[in-house]
């Protein structure tokens, strides 16, 4: 069996008894073709190449996500847009995408929030999920400061699905947070806790002042 640092991919590593947050995580690299994203590493390299107009990512066990540090402005532009599609549903096991050992996602979008102090970083996942109902949420089983968002449920394949988030309404519902800006925003896909090949394409998540 694998071992690997306790983390939450993207938001903080605890290897023992030291948080760390996004801007101080090990294994980044500038992606080709992406000005302003960096590749994070956590558990192997999933495959991210832009291809027909998307881009591509392909785990095989693995995971690591492309990350943009910049600040945003929610008081200008609140609304998270982006899209996604996968050809097809992993053959995923049957295990509690809840828990530390189900952890991974056909796709998911990451918003960030920096804290002071690496503990107080806060992000939301926008996830798609194999388990759960559009609208379920838990928090991440690694990190509790990282919520987990439905935003599409099983199913779904083959066709391109859109979505459009208000992030400052969101970090008020689920961290009861009042928040102006926000860090980064991320794009991942991963199987490294499952051991499952999956894939899926992005067009990249941007903020609009409109939904």
């Amino acid at each position: 069996m694998k071992t690997r640092p306790v983390c939450d991919p993207l938001v903080q590593c605890i290897p023992a008894l030291c948080l760390l947050s996004l801007a101080l995580l090990p294994s980044a690299a500038s992606s080709a073709g992406l000005e302003g994203w960096r590749e994070v590493v956590f558990d192997g390299k999933t495959q991210y190449r832009l291809e027909q107009g998307c881009w591509q990512s392909r785990a095989r066990g693995t995971a690591s996500g492309l990350v943009h540090e910049h600040t945003v402005d929610l008081t200008r532009t609140p609304h998270l847009h982006w899209q996604w599609r996968a050809e097809r549903m992993a053959d995923w096991p049957a295990v509690d995408e809840k828990s530390r050992v189900g952890d991974d996602f056909q796709a998911r979008v990451y918003v960030v929030k920096k804290g002071w102090l690496p503990w107080q970083t806060r992000a939301i996942n926008y996830v798609w999920s194999r388990q759960q109902a559009p609208g379920t949420s838990w928090p991440n089983p690694f990190a509790s400061q990282a919520m987990m968002v439905v935003v599409q449920g099983p199913g779904g394949a083959g066709s391109w699905q859109s979505f459009s988030r208000n992030v400052r309404e969101d970090f008020r519902r689920f961290h009861d947070l009042e928040v102006d800006t926000v860090d980064a925003v991320a794009i991942m896909t991963d199987g490294d806790n499952t051991n499952t090949q999956v894939s899926s394409c992005y067009r990249l998540p941007e903020f609009r002042s409109t939904p």
